[in-house]
């Protein structure tokens, strides 16, 4: 317990004398760079200058200014469709809702409205915000005839008409806009870690993305902080992971060159390709039989046998039978298949999907194959300690069929809690309420054990 409020209070503190932004290159822009060493925990960045939309599935549900959830949101008297906590929350937001506000009283359906239209058509309509939230700074997709692109573009312009019910939108500004957000937009999350909409954080733009990164994103009320998963050391540079980890080589390839159009050279991309082994990989091949890291070809986005040299024909997920007997949960898979990252994906999907659906037993046998693997690619990340956190629900909800077998199972779920609060602790600010909720769980499990023990 001491060990978790030290972290916390490391976890507290602000250093705003650690970092710089320096130039790094053409194609990569400014960086930002540790000024002295770093202690893991730190929240080295935070702020609450930026501009967020909530997406329509929880927009009834999410305050538009601190994203708390509650049942009990009034809508803006204006426009009757942004939500607020209360009366603090709706002055605080004003300053950028008010830009948005008279168009949004004009439309009836607002919500099925893209949020990077309507994100387009308030920067578009205010050049104030443009300069407020730098804009111009701002590095943009550069690939501008891609076809993903190209197909917005009349929806894009006709979307932020009819926002702004303006005949001189020019299609230009708009295009250059919707360019840098498309590349510069965080996904904005509640206090469990769940997407709620996206985020416009002009301070962390100058973040760069690394595969295997030193810092994590996270939103605690109106405030988004930048915290050290790793010592860093002075003169290096502070790095986020721009897409959901841990992924294989070439499934990360393909989504940064797909939606951020670069080729990544970070530390962990570099190796890969200098060994030309995909070390987070582990399939048999269908000719030898062997198990292996298989051989990946860069160019042809393929898949070799690094004992025979044979192609992988295909790289399933799992085997035909394998995933058979998942549907049945029955799960008697090999070691092996906690050494491959997809497979690990996958577990952790089976995992949720048996939760809800109220399978806990099953649940449980999934989500611990699904947790070695994790605990080897992310250990740090606070989306590792949130799954470990809900496998340590799963053992206080099975009930022992003795004193003894229930006491175990508690037992258990401490040290999946133990588990969970170290990952969380590191990389979430403090009082973040998922961090709250995983020690008031791991309080009340330790007071349920010590009346067993009695």
């Amino acid at each position: 317990y001491n060990e978790y409020k030290s972290y916390l209070r490391k976890g507290s503190e602000m250093r705003r004398t650690c970092y710089t932004k320096q130039f790094i290159n053409d194609t990569i822009g400014d960086g930002i760079f540790a000024c002295e060493k770093i202690v893991k925990c730190t929240n080295v960045m935070k702020t609450d200058h930026f501009i967020s939309f909530i997406d329509k599935s929880s927009t009834k549900s999410y305050c538009n200014s601190c994203y708390s959830e509650s049942d009990n949101l009034k809508r803006c008297s204006v426009c009757k469709h942004v939500r607020y906590c209360s009366e603090k929350c709706q002055k605080k937001n004003w300053k950028i809702h008010k830009y948005e506000c008279p168009n949004l009283k004009e439309l009836t359906d607002v919500e099925f409205i893209p949020l990077l239209i309507r994100l387009t058509a308030l920067l578009h309509s205010s050049p104030e915000l443009r300069n407020a939230y730098g804009l111009n700074d701002m590095m943009k997709h550069t690939e501008m005839e891609n076809q993903k692109i190209s197909e917005y573009y009349m929806l894009l312009i006709n979307g932020v008409k009819e926002i702004v019910k303006a005949e001189n939108v020019d299609p230009s500004l708009c295009f250059n806009i919707y360019s840098k957000l498309i590349v510069n937009l965080f996904t904005l999350e509640d206090g469990q870690l769940r997407s709620i909409g996206c985020a416009l954080i002009p301070s962390f733009t100058k973040l760069n993305h690394s595969c295997s990164p030193n810092c994590v994103l996270s939103f605690k009320g109106g405030t988004a902080y930048i915290t050290a998963i790793k010592d860093i050391p002075k003169g290096a540079q502070l790095t986020i992971s721009y897409i959901s980890l841990p992924q294989s080589f070439l499934q990360r390839k393909a989504e940064l060159h797909q939606q951020f159009n670069f080729k990544c050279e970070c530390d962990m991309c570099t190796l890969q390709r200098k060994q030309g082994v995909d070390t987070m990989l582990m399939r048999q091949c269908s000719s030898c039989k062997e198990h292996c890291h298989p051989t990946v070809y860069e160019e042809k986005q393929e898949l070799y046998c690094t004992v025979c040299k044979s192609p992988f024909t295909s790289s399933p997920i799992l085997s035909d039978v394998a995933l058979k007997n998942m549907e049945r949960y029955d799960l008697n898979m090999t070691a092996v298949s906690h050494q491959d990252v997809v497979v690990v994906n996958h577990l952790v999907e089976q995992t949720e999907k048996l939760i809800v659906e109220g399978a806990w037993e099953p649940a449980l046998r999934t989500g611990l194959k699904a947790t070695v693997g994790l605990m080897e690619w992310a250990q740090d990340f606070p989306s590792t300690g949130l799954f470990i956190a809900k496998l340590a629900k799963l053992y206080g909800l099975q009930q022992g069929e003795s004193r003894s077998s229930s006491k175990d199972n508690l037992m258990k779920a401490l040290q999946l809690l133990d588990i969970a609060l170290k990952c969380l602790s590191a990389a979430l600010p403090r009082k973040h309420d998922l961090l709250c909720e995983v020690k008031q769980l791991y309080d009340s499990t330790l007071q349920e054990l010590a009346v067993l023990q009695k």
